[in-house]
């Protein structure tokens, strides 16, 4: 029993970590004019390197019953690193012109935006590969479709929005208006496609999260967090879609559930749920 209270401590401080490493690692944001931008960069590399040594140990310790290595649920624990990250910087994008004088700061923040998107696609190529997900015929082609369209949105929108500081500076060298910019780049069409992605991409944790939960590879507070937030993050794009980004006053809270790393937390979050799955042996040792 003992041992299952301890494993059960252990998965609601994974739950957690991101936020915690975020708050070590916030104080030396780029962002605060005073901090070194390669110093942020060491001490979210050594973090990083921490964070996995350490969770890995504790997953060795506690699965010797695991008949293989878990490798879908380290593929998206792994999230944790870009996401200690991307929130460390304490700061939303500033895309003012002001960015001319540092875009190496947007370029990190989406460079760690396309490193949990390889985890993602990696994690996705190993399910289809290996049937970890237990699914044929039309089903597997769905999920197919609606993995591949999530990870093609999340490719083309990190690269959209890195090149950002680039396509700033060619519009103020052609005289234009630099307050205008914004409003040009990311225009209604940008915001649009941004809508779907995130359909597709919510849809596809909430499925993940329910799937799993069947299967029993999964406890059930795994889906019912992922669900809540998922349906949110869904309500958030409709909200945004349908006012064309006029957020109605008080509500401005719904576009926090439709920044693009929504979707990561709730999939490392799956991951932290599949690792921290007592199985029968473990509750008898």
């Amino acid at each position: 029993m003992s041992r299952t209270v301890l494993i059960t401590f252990t998965a609601a401080v994974l739950v957690i970590l991101p936020f915690l490493g975020a708050i070590a690692i916030g104080n030396y944001s780029p962002y605060v004019e005073t901090n070194r931008f390669q110093s942020y960069v060491l001490i979210w590399i050594a973090i990083s390197i921490v964070v996995v040594t350490v969770a890995l140990l504790v997953f060795t310790y506690f699965h010797q019953s695991f008949e293989k290595i878990p490798i879908s649920g380290i593929l998206l624990f792994l999230l944790v690193c870009p996401l200690v990250g991307i929130y460390g910087l304490a700061s939303a994008p500033d895309l003012s012109l002001k960015m001319l004088e540092h875009p190496e700061r947007e370029h990190l923040r989406y460079s760690l935006l396309f490193i949990a998107l390889l985890l993602f696609g990696c994690f996705s190529l190993f399910q289809f590969r290996s049937n970890f997900l237990k699914i044929s015929g039309l089903t597997k082609l769905i999920v197919a479709v609606i993995t591949i369209i999530a990870l093609a949105e999340y490719s083309w929108e990190f690269t959209h929005h890195y090149l950002f500081p680039e396509a700033l500076k060619e519009w103020v060298s052609q005289g234009e208006n630099a307050n205008e910019f914004e409003r040009n780049y990311d225009n209604f069409t940008i915001i649009t496609i941004g809508v779907f992605g995130r359909y597709f991409q919510f849809v596809l944790v909430i499925w993940l999260s329910l799937h799993l939960y069947k299967l029993q590879q999964i406890k059930i507070w795994c889906p019912i967090i992922n669900i809540f937030f998922g349906l949110l993050g869904i309500l958030s794009a409709t909200v945004i879609f349908v006012t064309e980004m006029n957020i109605p006053k008080g509500f401005e809270f719904l576009f926090l559930f439709f920044i693009p790393g929504i979707p990561f937390f709730l999939l490392y979050w799956l991951g932290v749920a599949l690792l921290t799955k007592l199985k029968k042996i473990d509750i008898a040792a």
